[in-house]
């Protein structure tokens, strides 16, 4: 299930692949939105296995 979301992701950044203009705070920036999607789905995955092993195992 993964790696046929991680495929629509790609595919999905594939076809957005304008250069965009990010702002954050006080940086601004200009960059593929390629690079801003898979950046950011890269990050959502870092911070879900994080979670997931921060968070006590049940005892069933």
């Amino acid at each position: 299930m993964a790696i046929v979301f991680a495929i629509i992701v790609v595919i999905f950044s594939l076809q957005n692949s304008e250069i965009t203009q990010v702002v954050f705070l006080f940086w601004e920036l200009s960059m593929s939105r390629v690079l801003v999607i898979l950046g950011s789905f890269a990050i959502g995955v870092l911070v879900g296995i994080l979670v997931s092993l921060k968070l006590p195992k049940s005892q069933n």
